[in-house]
């Protein structure tokens, strides 16, 4: 649950909050802290030591570090603290338009949008360029601020030193290192004016980082723990209610459902009516604002998600396969399985007699996202994956949502095949199957409007015999 809300940020944004943000935060650290406390250390000491050798070099040598280490570095925040902020936004907004963009290759340029895309990612690379100027600009005068007040001051304690000796009061080698550590002494303050136009940059970056730090889980801490792995698989919902945002309508909005043991149950309904997030309540992914979840009598939600993960288990929409072979992808679920292990659970999900043609079997690369495997292919090795973990309920969200009709049907066969024996619950849009399961459910706008075998609602009338006879 701690690494849930990094699911509420784009992709992009995210890689640039966890890496860019992060360096530049310790660069607050390393860079921000360190050099002032050396500066005030080690340049106090200097004029002290001056003051011994001329007492009039040391208050000018003071002055001098006073404006370059002081004045100049805060002169360069104040400039810097709005390009800083809009600097590491433009970053986030690179990233992300990179990745979109990488990611959503075959569909741009399937649907002609890959050169608005590339205007996209060329308009925030620009943005970003510009705020880089702009801190190249700041840098410059801060490093040329400096140099200024520090040939000032060196000459200054020339002239003073040069008087002094004429004077009788201070010798040559005196002077020579009255003037020589003036001169040394604005090393001390020289990385200070970068620091400090930087500072706007790395406090908006901290804040970003933060922001997804301090984002609130939405699954809140458990309260018990030992959840019966092996007890009763009847799912009963009751008065399900859960929206995103206190503003937000309800995504469910009193749902009451039963997936009895061993039993398969359907819920159907058009798109963005809660399918998807009565399945994130399932898994644990979201607590629900209302109701309760239960399993076998007890409510799932005072206990650990991955106490309940170890029950509940599925196939999400979109899988995720990691660029890997089939073995590491199954053994995901379960890193101890032997292979007989997992050929029985290729088998199950129908998957076996295409991994056994291919030449190096197991240990085949699947490609990154799983692009040497057609779509079928992944759906069944997400359901293998799943069956490996032995759960006692499945949950297959969207199984065919962007498989063709005939890939579809095979898909859905095989699925309802393999989840005999399990309390399973099909969320779908497509009634494709649907003939086969125990009970349906019709969600629409959060509500279940209706509820019935695949026969009864065909003769009922209503939105699944209207969509059905289309």
């Amino acid at each position: 649950a701690a690494t849930e809300p990094f699911g509420r940020f784009r992709t992009g944004d995210l890689v640039s909050r966890l890496v860019n943000d992060t360096e530049a935060t310790l660069d607050l650290l390393v860079r921000g802290l360190t050099p002032p406390l050396v500066s005030v250390v080690t340049g106090g000491a200097t004029v002290l030591f001056l003051t011994t050798v001329y007492a009039p070099g040391g208050p000018l040598l003071a002055a001098g570090l006073l404006l370059a280490g002081l004045a100049v570095p805060l002169a360069a925040a104040a400039l810097g603290r709005g390009p800083g902020r809009r600097q590491a936004k433009a970053r986030g907004e690179l990233s992300t338009a990179l990745v979109d963009t990488l990611h959503g290759a075959p569909d741009l340029v399937a649907y002609g949008a890959m050169d608005r895309q590339v205007e996209r990612v060329n308009a925030a690379d620009e943005e970003l360029t510009r705020m880089a100027r702009r801190d190249a600009a700041i840098l410059g005068f801060g490093a040329g601020a400096t140099a200024l007040i520090t040939g000032l001051t060196v000459w200054a304690a020339l002239l003073l030193g040069v008087a002094a000796v004429e004077g009788g009061t201070l010798d040559a080698v005196s002077l020579a290192v009255l003037v020589l550590t003036t001169m040394a002494a604005f090393e001390i303050v020289a990385p200070l004016p970068a620091v400090a136009a930087r500072l706007g940059a790395i406090r908006a970056s901290g804040a970003r980082l933060f922001r997804v730090v301090d984002t609130p889980a939405a699954v809140a801490p458990p309260t018990r723990t030992g959840l019966e792995p092996e007890g009763d698989p009847t799912v009963r919902i009751r008065d399900l209610r859960v929206r995103y945002g206190p503003d937000e309508p309800w995504a469910l909005a009193g749902v009451d459902l039963e997936i009895p043991a061993g039993a398969t149950v359907a819920v159907i309904g058009p798109s963005g009516a809660g399918k998807s997030t009565l399945a994130s309540v399932l898994l644990r992914f979201r607590d629900p604002d209302g109701g309760r979840v239960e399993l076998g009598g007890t409510d799932v939600t005072a206990y650990p998600a991955d106490e309940v993960r170890a029950v509940v288990s599925g196939v999400p929409q979109d899988p995720h396969v990691f660029a890997s072979t089939l073995r590491e992808n199954l053994r995901l679920a379960r890193p101890g399985a032997e292979d007989d292990e997992l050929w029985a659970a290729l088998r199950r999900a129908r998957l076996a007699d295409e991994v056994a043609a291919m030449p190096e079997g197991l240990d085949t690369p699947v490609g990154t996202h799983g692009l040497g495997l057609s779509g079928g292919m992944v759906q069944r090795l997400a359901l293998a994956r799943a069956l490996l973990a032995d759960p006692r309920v499945l949950v297959l969200d969207e199984p065919t949502a962007h498989l063709d009709p005939d890939t579809r049907d095979a898909v859905v066969d095989d699925l309802l095949a393999a989840a005999e024996g399990y309390s399973t619950l099909l969320i779908t849009h497509d009634l494709t199957g649907l003939e086969r399961v125990d009970r349906i459910y019709v969600v629409r706008e959060g509500r279940v409007i209706q509820s019935g075998t695949y026969a009864e609602l065909s003769r009922e009338q209503g939105w699944f015999r209207n969509v059905s006879t289309r």
